[in-house]
């Protein structure tokens, strides 16, 4: 990815001022995609960061215990 590949799939929504008012993602442009999934990713982990944590372990347990049934 580089950000040559990137900006090439960004867009700037101007008013008629000439002011920046949004922007537009080409979601067919590759490393836009993978921009816009890192900062889903970061989203979601900044929403979750107050939850309880459990060992890596027991999920992993828990999850093989599982397909046993």
């Amino acid at each position: 990815m580089n950000a040559t590949a990137i900006r090439q799939g960004i867009s700037y929504v101007t008013n008629s001022k000439g002011e920046k008012t949004a922007l537009q993602l080409d979601l067919t442009n590759l490393a836009v995609q993978e921009i816009v999934e890192d900062l889903m990713d970061t989203l979601d982990a900044v929403e979750r960061r107050s939850e309880p944590t459990r060992p890596f372990e027991d999920v992993k347990n828990e999850i093989l215990a599982s397909r046993d049934l």
